[in-house]
């Protein structure tokens, strides 16, 4: 009898995790090259067709892509109703504890809630923003600003043991020009001087442009130690830095270029010793080896122990598990250029945000979390098997071979990488700042290769620029 229901529960727990595995693949598929022609209400309407593609342990995934196409379709207050719902489930998930879901110790990460990787809940927010950035609600995208704030500051209290992201370039530098759109100089000049600080400690290079605009526009403020203090210096003279000064009215492009990363999984495999060390290999598709050698974490004893049994220090277990790994996708978009009406003047983009740079420190930030919480879960299921596999023995041999072959079957099957992403993020978000007089003005936009070619480009008519206002264009380009 323990035979019979045995092998259907094993089929049927594959069967499971195969499919939870197979969900991003499948969004993928659908999704990647519809984004890549622009064609975002079709993507919209095909994830609405199919929710199955996420499943109720994604749902954060769910609203925040729906969320992050209404965007990039201009459709804002669509999006900020979707990217809402997505911050409300992850406001839920932070308020729980990750160790009061059990089932991931003996199954696999894939059973629990999307949790979202910080940068993207900073990106979430700021699309929000944005969002009402490009409305002209100053006010409202301030509000945004100042809940990224609580989190990066929560963010920084925590252990940083398993992720050390506590701040964002890009957030700080957006907010800085928002705060100097509202009169808040002061903010203004604070939000700078941080965007500073997480450009020099971050992933993101720091672009020169930015640097000599931070230098005269806190010098301008008065905030010469703050120059000290980040120490910075100057390239370019003073005139050559055209939207320096406070409150000025001004044109914001906001330039999406490329496809974002995902997740793909690496498999692993070696042996863990009991109270030794843990060593592990993957050969990658060029025939290299790599290692990863670290003392083997502790097992749990409430998890380890049964029946008055422990495992003895020095016993050995052969273990195999998958881990998460970046997969990269070429993107001809370089940079931009936007040229307004009544002058020739060209404007080039700098980049403020590289999202493959983000998912790179991200997973070397938790590799080493992520590969104890593996490790022991992979042994302990190993000892759970073995144990399962004696107490089911019958008194036929060949029953008994398939019984320990479908055990090993589900053992090896239970275990897959977390490869859940948002991955309709685009690969660099960039910026352009064109001070203007108040005043009616069209933008010819363009998106260019590496070796200045125009990829595609677009005009925008009747932009009505107010005294004082800041006026926010999004441009996405995802080729």
């Amino acid at each position: 009898m323990r035979f019979r229901f045995c092998l259907p529960l094993i089929a049927s727990v594959s069967l499971f995790l195969y499919s939870c595995a197979g969900r991003t693949a499948l969004r993928m598929e659908k999704l990647e090259n519809v984004v890549r022609n622009g064609d975002y209400l079709t993507a919209i309407a095909e994830i609405k067709k199919n929710p199955k593609m996420y499943g109720k342990a994604s749902s954060f995934l769910y609203y925040m892509d729906i969320g992050v196409l209404f965007h990039y379709a201009g459709l804002y207050d669509s999006s900020t109703v979707y990217l809402q719902k997505a911050a409300d489930i992850h406001h839920e998930l932070f308020a729980r504890s990750v160790t009061n879901e059990a089932a991931a110790l003996m199954v696999n990460d894939l059973v629990r809630p999307y949790r979202s990787k910080p940068y993207e809940i900073v990106l979430m927010h700021q699309f929000i923003a944005l969002n009402y950035l490009v409305q002209g609600k100053n006010d409202e995208a301030l509000v945004e600003t100042r809940r990224v704030q609580l989190l990066l500051d929560e963010w920084d209290r925590k252990d940083k043991s398993e992720t050390k992201y506590s701040s964002d370039p890009m957030f700080h530098f957006l907010s800085s020009i928002a705060y100097d759109a509202a009169g808040e100089f002061d903010n203004a000049a604070i939000s700078l001087f941080k965007s500073i600080q997480a450009f020099q400690s971050g992933p993101i290079q720091l672009p020169s442009r930015i640097k000599d605009y931070a230098y005269y526009q806190l010098m301008l403020n008065d905030r010469a130690s703050d120059v000290e203090l980040l120490n910075l210096k100057a390239d370019l003279p003073k005139s050559d830095i055209t939207e320096l000064g406070n409150n000025q009215s001004e044109i914001v492009v906001i330039g999406y270029g490329g496809k974002g990363p995902a997740l793909d999984e690496n498999t692993w495999s070696g042996t863990y010793v009991k109270d030794g060390l843990l060593v592990l290999n993957h050969t990658a598709p060029d025939g290299k080896v790599e290692t990863i050698s670290t003392l083997a974490p502790p097992l749990p004893e409430t998890q380890e122990r049964e029946k008055g049994e422990k495992t003895s220090s020095g016993t050995t277990f052969h273990i195999k598990f998958a881990l998460p790994v970046m997969k990269v996708y070429p993107s001809k978009t370089e940079s931009f250029s936007v040229r307004y009406s009544g002058t020739d003047q060209v404007y080039k983009s700098v980049v403020i945000n590289d999202l493959e740079k983000q998912l790179q420190k991200y997973l070397l930030d938790t590799r080493a979390a992520t590969v104890t919480r593996t490790a022991v879960r992979v042994v302990l299921r190993t000892i759970a098997s073995q144990r399962a596999k004696a107490s089911m023995q019958t008194e036929s041999s060949f029953a008994n071979l398939l019984l320990n072959i479908g055990t090993d079957v589900l053992t090896d099957q239970l275990e897959r990488a977390d490869t859940r992403s948002c991955f309709l993020i685009p690969q660099t978000v960039q910026i352009v700042r064109i001070p203007v007089k108040p005043g009616t003005y069209t933008l010819d936009i363009a998106a260019h290769e590496k070796s200045g070619a125009v990829i595609n480009k677009k005009q925008f008519t009747d932009i009505s620029v107010k005294l004082r206002e800041k006026k926010f264009i999004i441009y996405s380009s995802f080729k």
